[in-house]
């Protein structure tokens, strides 16, 4: 596949994958969810990588779903479910972040929103720059977390913490996301790269199949169910997509001003 919405380079043991939509955050569209599926299979079964790194071109890491390619794709005459669309793509995603026996470290190079976030949370380790920012954000199209931060977030911040994230859709900064234990370690924008590649090589450098055994210990240990909770995240996101609250989200974002929420 030839790639128009990724950037990938290797450095010994370390593929860096690279989101490369700068100009809209590196938001994703259904270009972007195939072209890195297609990354991270070959990169599983690839023994020259060891390590991956996932980071974004520009001022952000990834600002989640490409609302106008949401909105093309639901104005098309047979448009997918919401929850569809999460069984093909995210979810697929997320599934090959957390079963591929090899470390995975994102690098937070700026805003990490919505299911950007997501992908992010699905990473083994984080390493924020100092000026990163985290939102779920999709309460404020009136839906739920998806792309599996229903229960990557738990897991990482608490349940309590969790909800008030995901309620309120607040953004917080690296500084923060440090001290929730969100992410691992934060460094200077200018020396992110240098630094998580540092931690990847690292990394790269030990043992594979025994990073790989303790991942899947650790899946078996908390994450058993993945596939079903993912699909009932699925399950949820078409409900919550059909609301009359998620079209108002929608329309106040394209639009530019405060939803009026209902309640339905």
């Amino acid at each position: 596949m030839a790639y128009e919405t990724m950037l990938t380079a290797q450095d010994g043991g370390v593929l860096t994958i690279t989101f490369n939509r700068p100009d809209v955050l590196n938001a994703f569209n259904d270009r972007m969810i195939a072209e890195l599926g297609d990354i991270l299979k070959g990169a599983e079964r690839d023994a020259a990588v060891r390590c991956l790194v996932l980071t974004g071109a520009g001022r952000g890491f990834s600002a989640g779903q490409d609302l106008n390619a949401f909105l093309e794709r639901e104005a098309s005459p047979d448009p997918p479910s919401i929850g569809e669309h999460l069984r093909a793509g995210y979810n697929v995603l997320v599934t090959r972040l957390r079963q591929t026996e090899k470390p995975v470290v994102a690098a937070v190079n700026g805003v990490a929103a919505g299911v950007g976030l997501s992908l992010a949370l699905a990473c083994d380790l984080r390493v924020a720059a100092e000026n990163a920012s985290f939102t779920l954000g999709f309460s404020k199209i009136g839906l739920i977390p998806d792309g599996g931060a229903s229960f990557m977030l738990p897991l990482l911040v608490g349940l309590g913490r969790a909800a008030e994230l995901a309620f309120t859709s607040d953004r917080i900064d690296a500084a923060e996301a440090h001290r929730l234990g969100l992410v691992n370690r934060v460094a200077p924008p200018d020396d992110l790269l240098a630094e998580t590649h540092k931690l990847a090589a690292q990394l790269a450098n030990l043992p594979t199949r025994a990073l790989g055994l303790t991942k899947r210990a650790f899946n078996h240990a908390i994450l058993p169910d993945l596939a079903a909770w993912l699909d009932y995240e699925a399950h949820l996101q078409e409900i919550a997509g059909r609301s009359r609250d998620h079209r108002e989200g929608v329309a106040a974002f394209m639009e530019k001003r405060r939803p009026n929420f209902t309640g339905e």
